[in-house]
């Protein structure tokens, strides 16, 4: 439960991360520089940013039970699915953009890959990296016990 705890938490931050900056380049691209935000644009990133780590419950969680590389790779695709559809509800309902402006629509799709792909490739190097370090420690656990034995 805690493993789960942190992964979304660790989600979360990398989602609202990632909705940020693509939100500092969207908007300069589509409305120019001179544009007015109020900030509530704020509260409506940290928001979709909840409701995109929500999401995660499909992903597994290291530690939990093992999954097919099969099954993996479908709920990736289904958590990508998720992610498109909520991003593209959400930023009609907030008026982000308009979704018969074929432009907006290509370029918001285009940013929900990107913070995908980036959110992805670093949780799977976190966890890379997670998994390295606890190799090691057994490894040197293993080195102990056997030299204690001798």
């Amino acid at each position: 439960m805690l493993k789960r705890l942190e992964f979304m938490v660790s989600l979360f931050v990398k989602i609202a991360t990632g909705i940020l900056f693509v939100t500092a380049v969207y908007i300069p691209v589509f409305y120019g520089w001179n544009l007015e935000l109020h900030a509530d644009i704020l509260w409506q990133i940290l928001i979709l940013a909840a409701v995109c780590t929500a999401g995660g419950i499909l992903l597994p969680v290291e530690g939990a039970k093992e999954v097919s590389r099969k099954s993996l790779l479908l709920r990736i695709v289904f958590y990508f699915i998720y992610v498109n559809f909520v991003v593209i509800f959400f930023g009609v309902f907030v008026e982000w953009f308009s979704i018969r402006d074929r432009k907006q629509l290509l370029g918001m799709v285009a940013a929900i890959a990107f913070v995908f792909m980036v959110v992805f490739a670093l949780s799977y190097w976190h966890e890379s990296r997670e998994a390295d370090r606890m190799n090691q420690k057994l490894k040197e656990r293993k080195w102990t016990e056997d030299s204690s034995d001798r």
